[in-house]
């Protein structure tokens, strides 16, 4: 049993098991698109027939479109016993429905004695950022990754005190990636692009270069991930 939402999704975005026959003449998917699932259930014995549940007989309907359960016949079947099972969703459809930081949670490995650092965490979803270092005499923007970008302006913004005439930290950009390796490499690819104006004592901060500029950059690294996942 599924709740599905009315989120529009890839079907080839999720990792699933296809047959040759599920493509067709060109070699295209057959079913390219689909609805994200909230949530769903499997039955748990005992699993009784069909027809005890629902006694009236289905038409073709049923097979290839949808068809009304009446009120007693959705009660015998909310009424059996049954676990909830965990779904197939890419972080960023997961995020559309849930929330950023829900899907970034969601996607954290488990704890392990056999990884530490950055080895232990690189397949957790994690975000690319962008932000504006106001009070700059030159116009200037910070590019990281981090797992939580919000926390991440706080302890700039701790160490920098604007409130006492200091640069002030401000997130204009952010993305939230599947792993915490794909945030990284969009990071060094901006950072590579706009090597000649990183500032020599912090090789993370691009001076000198419009917003407009690094935005129309951010947007292009973003067009050529979701060409490579087409």
């Amino acid at each position: 049993m599924m709740e599905p939402t009315l989120e529009r999704v890839a079907s080839r975005d999720f990792e699933m098991e296809t047959r040759a026959s599920d493509y067709d003449e060109q070699g295209e998917y057959r079913w390219p698109f689909g609805l994200l699932i909230r949530k769903a259930w499997r039955f748990l014995e005992p699993r009784p027939e069909l027809d005890s549940i629902i006694e009236r007989r289905l038409s073709m309907d049923a097979a290839l479109g949808i068809v009304k359960l009446s009120d007693s016949e959705a009660k015998r079947i909310t009424d059996l016993p049954r676990e909830e099972v965990e779904i197939l969703a890419p972080t960023k459809a997961f995020a559309r429905i849930h929330g950023n930081e829900t899907a970034r949670r969601r996607g954290a490995p488990p704890p392990t004695t056999t990884r530490t650092g950055i080895m232990h965490l690189r397949e957790a979803p994690a975000y690319t950022y962008l932000m504006k270092l106001e009070g700059s005499k030159i116009e200037s923007y910070k590019i990281g990754w981090a797992f939580n970008y919000q926390d991440r302006m706080k302890v700039f913004n701790a160490a920098s005190m604007p409130k006492l005439g200091g640069i002030n930290y401000k997130t204009e950009l952010f993305e939230l990636h599947e792993t915490a390796k794909l945030a990284f490499t969009m990071e060094q690819a901006l950072l590579n692009e706009f090597d000649n104006s990183r500032h020599p004592s912090n090789r993370e901060v691009i001076h000198g270069v419009s917003y407009e500029t690094l935005r129309s950059a951010w947007i292009a690294k973003l067009s050529r991930k979701s060409s490579k996942k087409t």
